[in-house]
């Protein structure tokens, strides 16, 4: 990943190379997209390549933004993903099938690891608890405690703004491109998911 503040758009012949933070897309992209191009050997097509790069960063650079929203909470955008989900499920009385930690990272679409190294800060922080399934005790459910409730109330509608922000200067029909663009890509990102996560279970289940 390349840091925002070291993306290359000039240099000068002094040994050390003089970066600044390039103000369009363009100039962002055009020195990696050139070294990278020069690298590859494996025919990727450039342009998908572009705009692949471009979404990876912006996702740096939304995530960043969001949290930096979320500071003085002191949470995440990823924790309180979690926080939202178990509120979710618990309003709509979705089940328990939603509330264990392989759920959770089924439905976010990331490793079990990630989703217990979330849950044990959000544990640490008295926001959930972990406790055992009342029929199969080998299973752990999480459930949002009353502070937990507390803080998603408290967090939320600034959560919600610095989400509309994103989408600051976009017309109606930009917004509508978007939507329908970031959609593919969304399916698209489940379905990877949904092939290797099948794939896994597979291999599993004939070990």
């Amino acid at each position: 990943m390349a840091p925002r503040s070291r993306r290359l758009t000039s240099t000068t012949a002094d040994t050390e190379a003089h970066y600044k933070i390039p103000r369009t897309a363009p100039e962002a992209l055009r020195p990696y997209v050139d070294l990278l191009a020069r690298i590859d050997t494996a025919g990727v097509d450039r342009a998908r390549g572009r705009l692949g790069l471009l979404l990876m960063w912006l996702a740096d650079d939304v995530l960043s933004a969001v949290d930096e929203e979320l500071a003085p909470f002191d949470i995440s955008e990823s924790k309180l993903d979690v926080l939202l989900l178990l509120m979710l499920a618990e309003t709509e009385e979705r089940g328990e099938s939603l509330l264990s930690p392989s759920a959770i990272a089924d439905y976010f679409g990331v490793t079990r690891t990630t989703v217990t190294g979330l849950l044990d800060f959000l544990e640490r922080r008295k926001l959930i608890r972990r406790m055992s399934h009342p029929v199969d005790r080998r299973r752990i459910q999480a459930i949002l405690t009353p502070a937990g409730r507390s803080l998603v109330t408290r967090a939320a509608p600034t959560f919600w703004r610095a989400c509309a922000s994103l989408t600051e200067g976009l017309d109606s029909r930009d917004k509508e491109d978007l939507e329908r663009v970031l959609g593919k890509i969304f399916a698209n990102m489940k379905a990877r998911f949904d092939a290797k996560h099948g794939a896994t279970a597979r291999r599993q289940r004939s070990d």
